[in-house]
């Protein structure tokens, strides 16, 4: 189970604003290592997070799947709002024999038996899930077991570690809140049923009784979300850039990073409105940008204008202090960054153009990369 991350927020994919969350997620994984907790015949650990919408929450369990078995992409995932339709009670766990998709079995459980039990086991929305998942979740929780009623077959997920994502009591600041209140007012909130129109408390107490922590994610700052357009920007946008337009577009200013946060609603919609504001903001325009640099040796960054919008100003020839002035830090200092931040660029676009071309790294490899994409 040990990775050499320690911490969910080494992981390749950081996580802004949830310092308690992330602490207290940590701290479970370490106990789960200690050898010192008794789980047999249960699964690993289990966590309930609670909070809004697009505050990390997804990331966390695919951070967990990170640290604990190597690799993010090992979730067996499940959102509980597919239930809602006709026949969803059965999707997670498959219908019994003889009903119409008896034959491929459950959505949940067939994903956790491909990873042979070793994995992250994610349902979200939970709080939306019909009596079937919150019994399904109950044996796995309590008998270390998932029950495949098309197949009739029981998966161990005893090495597995369960994490349910709900949006119940998000306006409610628990913090400071004793353990044993935070879960009965979960258990007391209702929750409205979107298709009888109905309120109902789906979380028993015997069923939060078995979920070892449950943990609050707390609202994304405004500084949090520019601060993920700032990484979202330098590890994938300016990448593509650079990968197809042979631009080395490093950075945002001030001016830009500001105007793209207000474009983002700042901290209302989370974290999942930055990538539609990147796209229509900066693709969009750079797409139709009128005389695109065409300079590929020079360093540019991306500033905003209340007249002419996003403009792409060339470092070479503009120099940096207007940058400097923006950050309110000295010129050197700038300067200094924004070489950083320059070579950080060329490295990851020549990784993705290597990892295109499936050829190892070599010194003479990278130089007729660099020469290929004009950045020497």
């Amino acid at each position: 189970m040990h990775t050499n991350n320690t911490s969910i927020a080494d992981t390749g994919i950081p996580l802004f604003g949830q310092k308690e969350a992330i602490s207290r997620v940590d701290k479970a994984v370490r106990r789960a290592n200690s050898g010192l907790m008794s789980r047999q015949g249960k699964p690993l650990m289990s966590f309930l997070f609670l909070g809004p919408s697009g505050v990390g929450k997804t990331e966390s369990a695919k951070a967990l799947a990170e640290v604990l078995y190597g690799d993010r992409n090992r979730v067996a995932r499940f959102n509980a709002n597919e239930c809602a339709g006709e026949g969803g009670q059965f999707k997670a766990f498959g219908p019994p024999r003889g009903y119409a998709g008896s034959d491929k079995g459950g959505l949940l459980t067939q994903q956790v038996k491909a990873f042979e039990g070793r994995c992250v086991i994610l349902v979200d929305e939970i709080e939306k899930g019909t009596q079937e998942i919150f019994d399904g979740l109950m044996a796995a929780l309590d008998e270390g077991y998932m029950e495949d009623a098309s197949f009739g077959e029981r998966i161990p997920v005893t090495g597995a570690t369960i994490v349910m994502t709900s949006n119940i009591l998000a306006g409610t600041d628990m913090a400071g809140w004793p353990d044993e209140k935070v879960r009965m007012a979960i258990a007391g909130a209702p929750v409205q049923n979107h298709k009888t129109g109905l309120s109902s408390n789906p979380f028993r107490l015997e069923f939060l009784g078995r979920i070892q922590e449950v943990i609050q994610f707390a609202s994304l700052e405004d500084t949090d979300i520019a601060l993920i357009i700032a990484h979202k920007y330098r590890n994938e946008t300016a990448v593509k850039i650079a990968v197809n337009y042979h631009l080395l577009i490093i950075d945002l200013s001030p001016k830009a990073l500001g105007a793209l946060c207000a474009q983002a609603g700042g901290a209302k919609f989370g974290v999942r409105q930055v990538d539609n504001v990147i796209t229509t903001a900066i693709i969009d325009r750079l797409i139709d940008y009128p005389n695109l640099p065409t300079d590929t040796r020079c360093s540019y960054i991306w500033d905003f204008d209340e007249d002419t919008g996003f403009t792409i100003e060339n470092l070479h020839q503009r120099g940096c202090r207007f940058l400097a002035e923006q950050r309110d830090e000295s010129l050197n200092v700038t300067e200094e960054k924004m070489t950083v931040l320059r070579e950080h660029l060329t490295k990851v676009a020549l990784d993705d153009v290597r990892a295109r071309a499936d050829k190892p790294a070599t010194a003479e490899g990278n130089n007729v990369l660099m020469h290929r994409m004009i950045v020497n």
